[in-house]
């Protein structure tokens, strides 16, 4: 016990190793649903389903891992979805470019991300980007959850019609399980019970199993696939092609804005302590290495995983945490039969249990300067009701500084303001619609 004293310095951020393993499994069930949805959405360009399984743990793994020993912070690093989403149904189904294109972007912008943290030029633009801009993307990254939350529980349902969602069927098995999850876990949050995500899920599996709405596995081990065929797929002499280069831009200011905006995010609810300039410098190269990594291995954007939350809430303030889900992820390659059988409606209601804790960030807006709270519920609702974060996130880019401008307050912006709404007014210029 000395030695991970001696290493995460567990007494200083006043935890322990049964707090640290218990937010870790907390955080592993919580992100459990990347086993199966991660590998499906890059099996629609026919790649090999079980082989990016296998990738998407390992880098999981090796990122989180990275992120706990050099770092010392409690983030799980783990491919985005909504990049997956982007790379595999806009770039390469809508638009026809290449995998293997798409992925050498990602990892030559991961060189530059890593090239500008080195050189601080990263961390200098984090701590220049304005409050009330931090407390947006906070704040939006938490109703997206309770968004997707009430999505997965069934309460809320995606329509062809002009009007595109509707009302869940509340006599449903998943919506009724699901909100008497969420009260579970709010009971168990509000008693103060240690682990209490973690338990929720748990118990909301248990009950499917016995309700038969869960199917036992047929096996519970099962031997990983290799990574041969997704290994080193990358093709760097396309991507300085006339047309790419476009294409090149938009993933490289959706790369930056995804990795910082979840730091930021990240950094906003936990411990200022464990936030020193040095300490977010080593954070960004854990993200930097795994985004030039990561396409190697085969998968898209790594980096620190908003789902962290969920293990930052059951006690979770070290690097140990990160650790624990990644030799968890390591392990449970082997258990996929069993993981893949947790339901949406057991670990949602963690998801909208966490998306209420972020949103609480906004009682710090400044609710007296109508620039300050207009700008920030607008950039808000393009986050959620474009169902894209990384868009709503640079549109904020946009909408702040030019609020400040009109109304008189320039003074309150910085160069980094008006470099960011520069590079964010060519995004949207040349973004791939």
């Amino acid at each position: 016990m000395n030695i991970l004293e001696n290493i995460f310095k567990l007494k200083e951020y006043k935890t322990n190793v049964k707090t640290e393993l218990i937010a870790g499994l907390t955080t592993f069930f919580t992100m459990s649903y990347l086993f199966i949805l991660s590998p499906k959405i890059l099996a629609c360009l026919g790649l090999n389903f079980e082989s990016t399984l296998c990738i998407t743990a390992l880098t999981v793994f090796i990122g989180s891992i990275l992120m706990g020993l050099y770092a010392n912070k409690p983030y799980a690093v783990a491919p985005f979805l909504g990049e997956t989403a982007f790379i595999s149904y806009t770039i390469c189904t809508a638009l026809g470019f290449s995998i293997k294109s798409a992925l050498a972007a990602i990892c030559l912008c991961g060189i530059v991300l890593l090239i500008m943290t080195l050189f601080n030029i990263r961390t200098y633009i984090i701590n220049n980007i304005p409050e009330n801009i931090k407390i947006t993307f906070c704040t939006g990254l938490g109703l997206f959850f309770i968004f997707i939350a009430l999505k997965d529980i069934g309460i809320v349902n995606f329509t062809q019609n002009p009007i595109p969602l509707e009302t869940g069927n509340f006599t449903s098995t998943n919506v009724i399980l699901g909100i008497l999850t969420f009260i579970l876990l709010i009971i168990l949050v509000n008693k103060k019970i240690k682990g209490a995500v973690l338990i929720s899920i748990l118990t909301a599996t248990v009950i499917g199993i016995l309700t038969g709405d869960v199917n036992l596995p047929e096996k519970i081990i099962s031997l990983p696939a290799g990574i041969s065929s997704s290994l080193l797929q990358v093709d760097f002499s396309s991507i300085f092609h006339k047309n790419f280069i476009p294409i090149l831009f938009v993933i490289f200011l959706l790369v930056n804005i995804d990795t910082s905006g979840a730091l930021i995010s990240l950094n906003y609810k936990t411990d200022n302590d464990n936030n020193s300039t040095e300490n977010q410098k080593r954070t960004m190269i854990c993200d930097s290495i795994m985004v030039i990594l990561a396409p190697l291995f085969g998968t898209t954007t790594p980096g620190a995983y908003i789902d962290s939350m969920t293990g930052i809430s059951a006690g979770g303030r070290t690097g140990l945490t990160a650790i624990t889900v990644g030799f968890l992820f390591l392990i449970g390659l082997f258990f996929t039969p069993v993981i893949s059988i947790i339901p949406s409606y057991a670990y949602a209601p963690a998801l909208l249990y966490i998306g209420i804790l972020m949103t609480s960030v906004i009682t710090k807006l400044d609710f007296t300067d109508v620039t300050e709270y207009a700008s920030a519920l607008l950039t808000i609702s393009i986050m959620i009701f474009t169902y894209n974060i990384g868009s709503g996130i640079v549109a904020g880019f946009i909408i702040y500084p030019i609020m400040k401008l009109f109304c008189g307050q320039k003074n309150k912006t910085n160069a980094i303001s008006w470099i960011l709404f520069v590079l964010s007014l060519a995004y949207f210029i040349i973004y791939p619609y």
